[in-house]
């Protein structure tokens, strides 16, 4: 049930503008030179077939790689190319059983392999705990089972995450592990500060024009570099 009314809210996120959007800054995990300039949306969105359902989709637009060390923007990664390769989290309520579950609709959460390693997921995942416990602490949490042949992921890095934001993990293979917890009020909605940094907020009247947002997030992270020489 949760996954066929994920699907609705996703194609309700694809419609509507953010609440709220910032340009944020994340530094690679091995290599504190490496940084991906992104923006994060969040939208609330409640449908009228579904009133007694809350939803907060948190997206990633990646606009650009830069390597401190020799000073370059990655130039085949363009702003809108970024904002073609949306990256979406879920976390949908059911109010009326209770229940809460983390998502997208189809697969199983987590940041396409380009984009890791920036502490970004972990972002995302964080704005949404921290919505969720604000709304419902008393919610319970549908475990997760993940097949990690197909998230591509490291077990000890999976493993890190998840103890980071209070979820219990058990391996019972190779390539399989569950996540759980009780309730969303046990899960915390930090995040690596050290490696992620909310550079701007940006106004909400960009998303009226497609690809305008992209134009002047990249115009943000121009000027942000050009303060650094």
């Amino acid at each position: 049930m949760f996954q066929m009314e994920l699907a609705q809210f996703e194609q309700a996120a694809k419609e509507r503008r953010p609440d709220r959007a910032v340009l944020v800054r994340g530094q690679h995990w091995q290599d504190d030179w490496r940084e991906l300039f992104a923006v994060v949306a969040l939208k609330e969105i409640r449908l009228d077939l579904l009133p007694r359902r809350d939803c907060l989709v948190a997206e990633l637009y990646p606009l650009t790689f830069y390597n401190q060390r020799d000073g370059k923007i990655d130039d085949e990664l363009s702003a809108r190319l970024g904002y073609t390769r949306v990256n979406r989290f879920f976390l949908l309520v059911d109010q009326e059983r209770g229940k809460c579950r983390f998502g997208p609709p189809h697969g199983q959460i987590g940041l396409d392999s380009v984009w890791r390693s920036f502490g970004l997921g972990g972002y995302l995942m964080a704005q949404l705990i921290a919505w969720g416990r604000d709304r419902y602490p008393g919610a319970a949490v549908t475990t997760e089972h993940l097949d990690l042949s197909q998230v591509e992921v490291l077990r000890p890095l999976l493993n890190g995450f998840c103890k980071r934001a209070g979820f219990e993990t058990i391996f019972h293979a190779e390539d399989s592990v569950t996540c759980f917890v009780k309730r969303l009020e046990l899960l915390n909605p930090d995040y690596n500060h050290q490696r992620v940094t909310e550079v701007e907020e940006l106004a909400p009247e960009y998303w009226f024009v497609p690809g305008l947002l992209g134009d002047k997030a990249a115009e943000k992270v121009q000027s942000v570099l050009s303060t650094r020489h």
